[in-house]
């Protein structure tokens, strides 16, 4: 009697004030990122424009889609660490091409790992020969268990998007990747060789609603059981034919993956 007698109070208060329900439920939401350093890593940067289609650089649209993504962290109550915020990288004078790079991603490595980060993400834009690929997608190291259950949780989400592609997501040798000690996931955000997708990278609306999709994958992965990431997304792309033929070009590598064309890979 005592149960029913709460259960019907509860129900009470919720009709009847419902806004007081939902800023508590507001409260709880904001707290569900407490306590967790999350490093975020726009591509490029300076004099490393990255991709570059006409008057459109990478290295932009990588630092736009961080900066919504930072502020769509904190309003969790993650603590944000942003590997450069602004047009810049960590390269100094004398060394050039692969050194250079090689530097700049270790600088920005150090700094991740100096600030404790519980986890990582590196914001790249993808672009390759055959514009007919698009779509965002995520990427792993192969030997981080934990860097895929992230990589899965970004992916399901961004697969949630009008139109979106619905890509799988793919493991990576990304030095940013190999070389980071915590989980870390490289996000391709689009291709800036489909002109489709081309478009939308240019959009601010649609920049709000990329970060919004990465920070719903990195709430999940903190707060959502581990039979519950992916579960809706394995169901429905084992079931294609796509995925058969997805899997069997990932598990034996069959010659160059264009898809997979990214450029932080330094050996």
């Amino acid at each position: 009697m005592k149960k029913i007698f709460i259960i019907f109070y509860s129900l009470i208060f919720v009709l009847y004030y419902p806004h007081i329900a939902a800023t508590a439920n507001h409260a709880a939401a904001k707290n569900l990122l407490e306590s967790k350093i999350i490093a975020i890593d726009p591509g490029h940067g300076g004099y490393d424009p990255g991709t570059i289609w006409g008057d459109i650089n990478e290295k932009d649209i990588n630092l736009a889609i961080s900066q919504k993504l930072t502020k769509r962290l904190e309003s969790y109550g993650a603590k944000v660490i942003l590997t450069r915020n602004g047009d810049y990288n960590y390269a100094i004078a004398g060394l050039h091409g692969r050194d250079a790079k090689r530097y700049d991603l270790n600088q920005r490595i150090k700094l991740i790992e100096s600030q404790k980060a519980d986890t990582a993400l590196t914001i790249h834009v993808n672009s390759v020969t055959k514009n007919s690929y698009e779509g965002a997608e995520a990427f792993y190291h192969p030997k981080s268990q934990e860097g895929k259950k992230l990589a899965l949780a970004i992916q399901q989400e961004l697969r949630t998007i009008p139109g979106m592609e619905k890509r799988m997501p793919k493991f990576s040798d990304c030095y940013m990747l190999r070389n980071t000690k915590m989980p870390a996931v490289l996000v391709e955000v689009g291709y800036l060789s489909n002109p489709h997708e081309r478009k939308l990278l240019q959009d601010p609306q649609y920049w709000d609603t990329l970060a919004g999709k990465i920070t719903d994958g990195i709430v999940n992965y903190y707060n959502a059981p581990d039979d519950v990431i992916g579960q809706g997304f394995w169901q429905e792309t084992t079931s294609s034919t796509y995925f058969m033929i997805k899997l069997l070009e990932y598990s034996f590598n069959f010659g160059k993956n264009l898809e997979t064309e990214c450029d932080c890979i330094i050996h």
